[in-house]
């Protein structure tokens, strides 16, 4: 149903004039009327009775208006809603997260600025790098935080953090040896290892491909989704695995893990702040990638 014809019909009911209806939407007396006979047959129903120089609405017509102004108090409601989010920092704020820093950088970096926007709703969803970047790119999210970028063309990604990613094995795997020197060591313990998809485990491919080795080159003999996942296998002496030191920091301070360090295998990577390119932003995801910009973890 064209909003232009059930604007005439409004006026039209309102006026219970088809002359003056078109004065007041500036549109001649016969455009009024192609419109409204274009609403009857379009419904195929009278909308009006004609008696003579006068009009009264029938009881479709009665409906219609009634259903009609409803229709244009939402748009109006709309309108006001938009006009809100334009001129103040208010509405929904759809991000998300792959899994470190779901869980390790973005909550600091919300709380700041839930502080300073209060009247902002964030949702936030985990997933891992490959299923962020695949909903930003069907508009589910606005922007993410993942851990590595990818071909896509229409995403930017703007570099937030320096992550370094550590190797961790239990303490009675590796107690037998007196230091592992060499890659070919490490690949012949057990492993524990993130799905495909994930952005550490593209920086472990990474890494590994600079020395000419591969992931299945390693004896992985368990596979996990999650980073919580890994450092509870590892910890629990299922094998070792390649993790953040924000994950995997203060369980190597007390010793329930054990950093191999010293191998020349290079695991550093960054975090990334992901959106479409060309979107056009309210002003809640303008300062939220601003924030992100100028926050502390910034480099």
């Amino acid at each position: 149903m064209d909003l232009r014809r059930l604007e005439a019909f409004c006026k039209v009911y309102e006026c219970k004039s088809f002359s003056k209806a078109g004065r007041e939407l500036f549109l001649s007396q016969p455009t009024i009327s192609a419109h409204i006979s274009t609403l009857e047959e379009e419904l195929d129903v009278q909308l009006f009775d004609r008696l003579g120089r006068s009009i009264l609405p029938t009881q479709a017509g009665d409906v219609l208006y009634r259903n009609a102004k409803n229709i244009y108090d939402l748009i109006g409601k709309a309108h006001s809603e938009i006009n809100l989010l334009r001129d103040k920092v208010v509405g929904d704020l759809d991000i998300g997260g792959s899994t470190i820093p779901s869980h390790y950088l973005l909550p600091g970096i919300l709380y700041e600025y839930c502080k300073k926007y209060p009247d902002v709703r964030v949702h936030l969803s985990v997933g891992d790098t490959s299923e962020i970047l695949s909903r930003i790119r069907c508009g589910e999210l606005i922007a993410g935080v993942v851990g590595a970028t990818s071909e896509a063309p229409n995403i930017d990604f703007v570099p937030i953090m320096r992550d370094e990613l550590v190797i961790v094995a239990p303490p009675v795997l590796v107690k037998n040896y007196e230091g592992i020197v060499d890659i070919q060591q490490l690949a012949e313990l057990p492993w524990v290892m993130r799905e495909e998809g994930s952005g550490t485990r593209k920086a472990l491919e990474a890494g590994l491909s600079e020395i000419g080795t591969s992931i299945r080159d390693l004896n992985v003999t368990v596979w996990v989704e999650s980073t919580q996942a890994v450092v509870q296998c590892v910890k629990a002496g299922l094998g070792i695995s390649v993790t953040s030191r924000l994950a995997a920091q203060s369980l190597i301070d007390s010793g329930e893990l054990v950093h191999i360090s010293g191998l020349p295998l290079n695991l550093e990577r960054s975090f990334y702040l992901a959106h479409l390119s060309g979107r056009d932003f309210f002003p809640a995801v303008c300062y939220f990638i601003e924030h992100i910009k100028n926050s502390t973890f910034s480099f």
